[in-house]
Formats: C-alpha cells, sequence, structure tokens
C-alpha cells in the first residue's frame, strides 16, 4: 500500500480473534490510533502477510497470522509490535530482541477484570450468595434460617473478608490487585511469588511467604498464568495440607493446582471451590462437582467485559503512541519476564508492570 500521509502506518491482523473472542477490541484500538496513525487491516483466513508491503509499516498489532523473520527483515521501518498472548509472547518475539523491537505484551489490561471477579467469587463463596439466590427463585418460604442471624455453612470459611488470611499464588497484574483489594477489606493477605521484589509485596499489601506457608490460609486464590514455571506447583501434598473448610479459587488457570486433588477433598465436604476455571472445560453434564452447596460455579468470564477489550486496546494504543513520539514503551515484554513463565533455572527476580 503506497504512503500518502507521512504517518506511521499501523498494521492490525485478526485470524477471527477479534470477532469470537475480543469482539470490542478492534474498534476501540482503531479509534483511539487513527488519529495519530494509517491503519491497515487484514484477516489472515483470507489474505496472506506474505503479501503484505513490509517495508511501509511502522507497527503491527498481531491477533493473527505468525510474523515470521522474514517478515520482520523486509520491516525496515518496524518499530514495535503488541499483542495479547497470555503466556509465553509470539514465535518471532526473539528476533524481535535482536533487532531491538520492543513486544507489547497486551495481557496487563485485562488484569483489572478478572481480579474484580476474583473478589465475586470470594464473596459469593463466603455468603452462599448462588445457594440463596437460587432458593428464592425455587420459593423459599418462610424466611427462616438454622439460628438467629446466621444463614452461613459453618463447615467452611464464611463470613466476611475481614479477619480473613487470603493466600494468593502469584504477585501479577491479577494476583497483586485481588491483594490490594482484601487488604483494604482488612484480610490478612499472604503471597507466594518467588520472582517478585519487596517493593512489589509492599506496594499490593501483601506478605511473602513460603508455598508451604500459603497452604495455611482461610482463602486461597490461584491467580497464575498457564505456563511451565507453575504447572502442579501446587501439588496433591500441598492440597490435603489446606485446613479443613478452607475455600479455595481457581480464578486464571486450573493447571498451577492438582486439581484431581482439590476434586476429592471438595466431594468429602473438606474444602469449598470457587472456580472460573477448572481441569475440564467445559465441565461435562452430570459433573460431581456441580450443583453442590460448597462449590461456585463460573463458566471462565473472569476476563470477558468490553471493559477488558477497551483495556487491552488502550495500552497497547499507548504504548505504540509513546513509540512513535520516541519514548520507551510501559508494558514490554522482556527475556527476564519470559524466563520467568517458562521456569528457567537462574531467572532473576523482576519488578512488575509500570502502571
Amino acid at each position: 500500500m503506497p504512503e500518502t500521509s507521512g504517518r506511521p502506518r499501523v498494521l492490525l491482523t485478526d485470524d477471527g480473534l477479534l470477532e469470537d473472542f475480543w469482539a470490542f477490541l478492534r474498534q476501540r484500538l482503531e479509534d483511539r490510533l487513527s488519529p495519530f496513525c494509517d491503519l491497515q487491516y487484514i484477516d489472515v483466513r483470507s489474505s496472506s502477510l506474505e503479501d503484505v508491503d513490509w517495508a511501509g509499516i511502522d507497527a503491527v498489532a498481531l491477533f493473527g497470522g505468525e510474523l515470521t523473520e522474514d517478515m520482520i527483515r523486509r520491516a525496515t521501518r518496524l518499530a514495535v509490535v503488541g499483542s495479547e498472548t497470555d503466556n509465553l509472547g509470539i514465535a518471532s518475539i526473539e528476533e524481535l530482541w535482536k533487532r531491538g523491537i520492543p513486544f507489547v505484551e497486551g495481557t496487563p489490561g485485562w488484569g483489572p477484570s478478572v481480579a474484580e471477579c476474583g473478589l465475586a467469587l470470594i464473596l459469593s463463596a463466603l455468603r452462599r450468595v448462588p445457594l440463596w439466590h437460587q432458593r428464592v427463585i425455587d420459593g423459599f418460604r418462610p424466611w427462616e434460617y438454622p439460628y438467629v442471624q446466621f444463614c452461613d455453612d459453618d463447615r467452611f470459611v464464611n463470613g466476611t473478608v475481614g479477619g480473613k488470611t487470603v493466600g494468593i499464588l502469584g504477585a501479577g497484574e491479577i494476583g497483586g490487585r485481588l491483594s490490594q483489594y482484601c487488604a483494604a477489606m482488612g484480610a490478612r493477605v499472604r503471597v507466594h511469588d518467588p520472582f517478585r521484589t519487596a517493593e512489589r509485596f509492599a506496594a499490593i499489601g501483601a506478605e511473602p511467604v513460603s508455598l508451604a506457608e500459603l497452604m495455611e490460609s482461610d482463602i486461597l486464590v490461584i491467580a497464575t498464568p498457564d505456563t511451565p514455571s507453575v504447572t502442579n506447583l501446587v501439588s496433591r501434598e500441598h492440597v490435603k495440607t489446606l485446613r479443613p473448610g478452607a475455600l479455595v479459587v481457581t480464578l486464571t488457570r486450573s493447571t498451577a493446582i492438582d486439581v484431581t486433588a482439590l476434586r476429592e477433598r471438595v466431594l468429602a465436604d473438606e474444602l469449598a471451590w470457587a472456580a472460573d476455571v477448572y481441569d475440564v472445560e467445559p465441565l461435562p453434564p452430570g459433573d460431581p462437582v456441580i450443583g453442590r452447596d460448597n462449590v461456585v460455579h463460573l463458566p471462565h468470564i473472569a476476563g470477558r467485559t468490553k471493559d477488558a477489550n477497551h483495556a487491552v486496546a488502550d495500552l497497547i494504543a499507548d504504548d505504540f503512541l509513546r513509540v512513535f513520539d520516541g519514548r520507551p514503551p510501559l508494558h514490554v515484554m522482556t527475556p527476564e519476564r519470559l524466563l520467568v513463565r517458562t521456569g528457567e533455572p537462574g531467572t532473576t527476580v523482576i519488578t512488575e508492570w509500570n502502571n
């Protein structure tokens, strides 16, 4: 496509992801960038990235297709690439690093939506909100309870967040926000994340603890991505040590905890479970955890909000505009961050995103 305006040209690629999953992201990104940039959209299901005039591209918002080494070589003006990857970046990230081209990671944009949903799961489980909601719908009358002014299940942790010990696995964008929410409500917050600094823990109002100490919590929240460094980190033995009646919240991905062991204790009425994510999705009909009083269910919707769409688009747009203005982007995937996610030995402690 010939260059006519002298403005930066941004290529937005799509393989159906923007329609099927991020329905509001494209329009938001175009609204943010169009006053300053020329935009080129390509659906890789019907067009090939190989045919793009890469010499005229200054930035790529990659939501479909593979950015190859040859494309990067041909894109002599390429200054920045952005996407939402959820875990390990893109295949060509090392080639970008070799050429000094930053990769902007949009994943933190949906952190607030997921963290707030995590708080909702905690509150719903503590007060048995879904159960009482369903009983009212089913015609619960008269409104009487086993004990005066008491309507919770005393076999499990219940009541207020304040006064509870909340343990969070992961001090990233989601776990960090949830830590702040729970601390503000009066909880004692303890977090396990060996890759974070003391300054990070202080900023989110949390006490850094070992994995074994984290199992002593009233409420345990799994707030880590699906990456090799955390797979089955909370083992069967760890699950066995959770105090009777504790609440486990699986918020981001379930791979960090032995869900088989968790299920066994939930089905034995030894633990409560509040879940947005599971070991098998969707839950099969007749799954024994469905319909239990000690389980709260959501169908993997924590990050599926219009606000999350806009936040991811804004994060990428802001960093693209910073790069075009000669300033460094704020949300860059670095080799150090990637090592944390892959669990490579010798990884150094890192700080959190600068937002």
